[in-house]
């Protein structure tokens, strides 16, 4: 770090040491050198320090923000199709970790900071950039079918009764009512529409027509894209007065052949990747159990022929959902690489070594040659110029 930025950094602290933004430091800082967004809560004279952005002067087709941002997915996609990001925020310290060696950016944090109570319209104006598309898949887990099973086992809430996770929505909502970009691009489990007898979909629904907003949705599986079974609801929310000028939106389609799972395999893996015989006795006795009970789920070795079942974030834990034939050997999870491929991230995008990590940082994102036609979509359609 030079003496400059750490100048500015020790300021940054000392500036914000008794807000909610406290810890920002790196965000703030970032943001700035990428896109030229200047945090609003800072002296004039640090303003002055910071001067002006040596970010790139073309001007960008459209803007964005990366809500929920995970490792970016959104993000690689909206840039490949010619946007500019102007904000971006993950909760996730790993996450985080790995958004900033990829895109160069540190995400904000926690984004109920910016839609709290506390902040008021005017301040949340100043605190968001203006931008056209609002990008993000909110928290899935409250709405999921694994999810919604396992909290129910526990007496937990979830959907909107999931106050940690369920209501973030919330937080998109008021940050488009407030700053109304042409396009809302939305992205969660499948099994949102069904929530709750339907009831959460038509909540958000509802929302969105509310602050001004035509709804349209489909539900996509990555199958004859990637080699992988990975189902999800999309959805894009276009402001009324972009509606009647260009029109509903019409989701492109994803028919075609489904791909094998042998087109990603790596040709040499290490016998770290290959499950233990407890592990592997332990999948086929539930396996067992299960089926004669006709519930739960069966674990079985994949065929290599088809697309694999969707990759969790729990994958690294007994990796159920996806395990690769071996020839007088116990199955094999699948490698880092392998799920890299299998979530259509380019070759050289930067993921944990660890394997855990690495699972779960994918098994959360999303398909990024799915947003990206999906993206491709939207911009021809409502930004032609």
């Amino acid at each position: 770090m030079n003496y400059i930025r750490k100048h500015i950094i020790n300021q940054l602290t000392e500036e914000l040491l008794n807000t909610d933004f406290c810890g920002e430091e790196d965000a703030i800082l970032t943001h700035f050198e990428n896109a030229g967004t200047l945090f609003p809560f800072i002296s004039e004279g640090l303003k002055n320090t910071l001067g002006k952005p040596i970010c790139s002067s073309q001007e960008e087709k459209y803007s964005f923000i990366d809500l929920f941002a995970g490792l970016g997915g959104f993000r690689l996609s909206l840039e490949n199709c010619g946007g500019k990001c102007k904000f971006s925020s993950e909760w996730d310290k790993s996450a985080k970790e790995y958004y900033k060696k990829n895109h160069k950016e540190v995400p904000f944090g926690d984004i109920t900071k910016f839609t709290s109570k506390k902040i008021n319209d005017n301040q949340l104006d100043d605190l968001i950039p203006d931008h056209d598309i609002l990008a993000g898949g909110f928290p899935c887990q409250p709405f999921s079918r694994a999810g919604v099973s396992a909290r129910n086992s526990l007496g937990l809430p979830h959907g909107f009764e999931c106050t940690t996770q369920g209501t973030l929505f919330y937080s998109i909502e008021r940050i488009a009512s407030q700053k109304m970009p042409k396009i809302l691009f939305l992205e969660n489990v499948w099994n949102l529409v069904s929530h709750d007898k339907g009831r959460t979909f038509k909540v958000i629904k509802e929302t969105v027509k509310k602050i001004g907003y035509q709804f349209f949705y489909a539900i996509i599986n990555s199958e004859t894209v990637v080699p992988q079974r990975r189902k999800r609801c999309f959805m894009v929310c276009v402001r009324n007065d972009i509606y009647n000028e260009f029109g509903g939106f019409v989701f492109p389609t994803f028919n075609g052949t489904s791909l094998p799972l042998k087109s990603i395999l790596d040709p040499v893996v290490d016998d770290s990747y290959t499950i233990s015989d407890k592990l592997w006795a332990g999948h086929q006795k539930r396996s067992k159990r299960n089926k004669e009970r006709g519930t739960g789920f069966t674990t079985r070795e994949a065929s290599l022929n088809k697309p694999s079942n969707t990759i969790v974030a729990r994958y690294g834990k007994d990796g159920k959902e996806c395990l690769i034939p071996q020839k007088d050997m116990n199955p094999r999870k699948l490698t880092i690489n392998e799920c890299r491929k299998l979530f259509g991230y380019p070759k050289d995008f930067e993921l944990p070594t660890h394997k855990t990590p690495a699972y779960k940082l994918l098994g959360n994102s999303v398909v990024v040659p799915v947003v990206q036609r999906i993206a491709n979509k939207i911009i021809n359609q409502y930004f032609p110029n």
